[in-house]
């Protein structure tokens, strides 16, 4: 893919987690994922998305990420996620080419029935979540990658 779009579902499309996980600001459209359901991961604030027939997913479209912020974003998403390549829906008709990181097959028990809602992230979930990364991601500002 020659340019890098992401497709974010969760805590990404809080601007405040996207620029703390690549250290850059990025504007970015409401888009939808059809195909796909989003879901809690169990004792978590952030979500997961599988392939499933009829299910849609609302999110945030970024453009512009270079390979730099892309290993961020794998080191951020960590091993049991998967970049994927989707298409996805915008506002005006058009479909757009991008990334996603889905729950990879085998770890999809990590998840919940209990869908993710974004809004609820951003009044109950932000400030914990935002916490819990600085504070598990250390090792990520000590070296340098953030």
């Amino acid at each position: 893919m020659d340019k890098r779009a992401l497709f974010c579902y969760g805590t990404l499309q809080s601007p405040l987690v996207m620029k703390a996980v690549t250290g850059q600001s990025f504007s970015g459209k409401e888009a939808v994922l059809n195909n796909w359901a989003r879901f809690r991961v169990r004792a978590s604030e952030y979500p997961g998305i599988i392939p499933r027939q009829d299910a849609l997913v609302t999110g945030k479209l970024y453009w512009g990420l270079d390979e730099k912020v892309m290993d961020k974003l794998d080191a951020f998403e960590g091993d049991k996620y998967e970049r994927v390549v989707v298409q996805v829906a915008m506002a005006d008709g058009s479909f757009e080419e991008a990334y996603a990181y889905a729950i990879k097959e085998d770890c999809r028990d990590m998840l919940s029935n209990d869908p993710w809602d974004f809004d609820r992230f951003l009044q109950n979930g932000l400030e914990k979540f935002i916490n819990w990364f600085v504070e598990d991601r250390r090792d990520l500002f000590d070296r340098g990658d953030l």
